[in-house]
């Protein structure tokens, strides 16, 4: 899809693209981490289905947005509120996946007026509260490296783009995807979930170190939510079979919300649940009775 370009009253640009159905219900899509625009592809055909008009930005210094300096997780709804503005937009679903779950927390905290509904797929807890320990290794040794050897992180970086240029039948990323739970390997080797997947890290993990790092550092940050204080119902989904992000994790930040429904699929990971149950999710999100 064609990306698409505002400019915030900051003078930044923010750049987003628009899948499903054009005359749609509103839903903003937050990508995960490394990720982009381009995530929100795999919406396209159930947006579509069910009259969901589909618009996934870019977060400051991603793929073609630009970088906002010093950022924290609470920036985030200002940029929204602004991008809804120019899009005409009143009220809006807000959905994310992985690393683009926080952000959908952002929102329900300081704009649950806005929201129709929250959702939130694979979702990154605060690390704040619930620890590192359950990270996948991949994910601990990037918080390692922000820590203590930033100037590795722009080859490591390069290197993780490149791999991600590599086929599905290429040995290595057959051998990478073989170590997943069946439902994973059942995503990764559909064709066009994994042309999607790929370009959309791409897109991310191509961006400038200074904005990836950034991105990744919000995650380990204060997010500066008390989280007993979001009375807005936000449903959360989570794979009993992901890896990447333990259900454990989730499940010890999401008691603390008051309305908040968590729904574990034991079969899923962390791909398969967003790539392979988006139809079910979307529905049950578009269900969801809102304040708004």
């Amino acid at each position: 899809m064609q990306a698409r370009t505002v400019i915030l009253s900051s003078g930044r640009k923010l750049a987003y693209a628009e899948y499903g159905d054009p005359a749609g219900v509103p839903l903003f899509y937050f990508h995960g981490w490394p990720g982009s625009r381009l995530q929100g592809e795999f919406l396209h055909e159930a947006g579509k289905k069910r009259g969901v008009r589909v618009v996934a930005p870019d977060r400051p210094g991603i793929g073609l947005s630009d970088y906002q300096p010093g950022r924290t997780l609470l920036d985030w709804p200002a940029d929204i509120r602004e991008l809804a503005a120019q899009l005409g937009w009143e009220n809006f679903h807000v959905f994310g996946v992985s690393g683009g779950g926080p952000y959908v927390l952002a929102c329900a905290h300081a704009m649950p007026d806005r929201l129709l509904s929250a959702g939130v797929v694979c979702g990154a807890p605060p690390l704040r509260e619930v620890g590192t320990r359950d990270l996948l290794w991949n994910y601990r040794l990037a918080l390692w490296g922000q820590r203590h050897v930033p100037l590795l992180l722009g080859p490591g970086l390069f290197a993780a783009g490149q791999l991600m240029r590599l086929p599905a039948d290429s040995r290595l990323m057959r051998s990478f995807i073989r170590k997943m739970g069946a439902r994973d390997q059942q995503a990764l080797f559909n064709p066009e979930l994994f042309r999607i997947l790929m370009a959309s890290g791409r897109a991310g993990i191509t961006s400038s170190p200074r904005a990836v790092t950034t991105d990744g550092n919000i995650y380990s940050s204060d997010w500066g939510i008390d989280l007993k204080s979001v009375p807005y119902p936000i449903r959360y989904w989570h794979g009993g079979q992901d890896l990447n992000i333990p259900h454990t994790m989730v499940e010890r930040f999401v008691h603390q919300l008051p309305n908040a429904r968590l729904t574990i699929l034991q079969e899923d990971g962390h791909y398969s649940l967003p790539l392979l149950e988006s139809d079910r999710i979307l529905d049950e999100l578009l269900n969801e009775a809102g304040p708004a």
